[in-house]
């Protein structure tokens, strides 16, 4: 059910895994020359609904996780067993797949999100967009030269102190009662456990090799598989990435 991570050192190295069910979600993989991201089919809006002036959508398609050429980092998770701030359009709501979309095509910097985040109300996906047990997301928001933005609707928004963080499908500003050990692989705990070793063994020493680690030890089989895995080196400002969980075959997308 996803997992993602960034590495604040002498540059930004960060990536993510998408574990769907196949058929969960309409997406597709976009290599292209101002961005490297995960677009999933959009829900249109009722045509007698007032939209807010946020709201945005290019060709159908919703940019919910990526990276563009200046190292904008943007995902979004699905954070289970949560139930606060359900999508609606409002003029002081934004959807966070709204939020994302707007960070990898460019339109505002990490510091803008943060502002948005501050300013307006979080909330998730409409019902019907992806179909999950639990329609409730959370996600990260950097750049080469900016700090770690953690946005939760429900919760709010942290700007992180630490040079890396990770995530995977529990709520990080509020965890949930129920975790405990018998509960760790419906959260992705031990997922969380892993990425956060390799990321504080490794720190100062931390490299493209050690993401696509982190990735490849995350992955998942079975009905929730790993269906898209992609690292992101902003020192060569290019992305590793691999389908279907095969990471004996990593293919390059350079920004340059």
């Amino acid at each position: 059910m996803c997992t993602a991570f960034i590495h604040q050192g002498k540059h930004l190295i960060c990536g993510f895994n998408l574990d769907i069910n196949e058929g969960a979600m309409d997406y597709q993989v976009y290599a292209e020359p101002e961005g490297f991201y995960i677009g999933i089919t959009a829900m249109e809006p009722p045509k007698d609904v007032v939209l807010p002036s946020h709201f945005r959508l290019e060709g159908g398609v919703r940019k919910i996780q990526g990276v563009n050429r200046d190292g904008l980092f943007a995902v979004c998770l699905n954070n289970m067993n949560f139930v606060k701030a359900p999508f609606r359009l409002a003029e002081e709501a934004l959807p966070i797949d709204q939020l994302m979309d707007d960070c990898i095509s460019g339109r505002i910097t990490v510091e803008e999100a943060r502002r948005i985040a501050h300013e307006k109300e979080l909330v998730n996906l409409p019902t019907g967009s992806v179909d999950i047990p639990s329609l409730a997301f959370h996600g990260f928001i950097t750049g080469p030269e900016s700090p770690i933005l953690l946005v939760e609707p429900g919760n709010g928004y942290a700007v992180l102190q630490d040079r890396w963080a990770a995530m995977t499908n529990y709520a990080l500003l509020e965890p949930p009662a129920d975790l405990t050990p018998a509960t760790f692989g419906y959260y992705g705990k031990d997922r969380m456990d892993t990425a956060m070793a390799i990321l504080r063994q490794r720190d100062s020493h931390f490299s493209r090799e050690d993401g696509l680690e982190i990735l490849q030890r995350t992955k998942q089989t079975g009905t929730w598989a790993t269906r898209v895995s992609f690292v992101y080196h902003s020192g060569e400002n290019a992305v590793y990435y691999c389908l279907q969980g095969d990471f004996d075959r990593i293919r390059r997308h350079s920004f340059e």
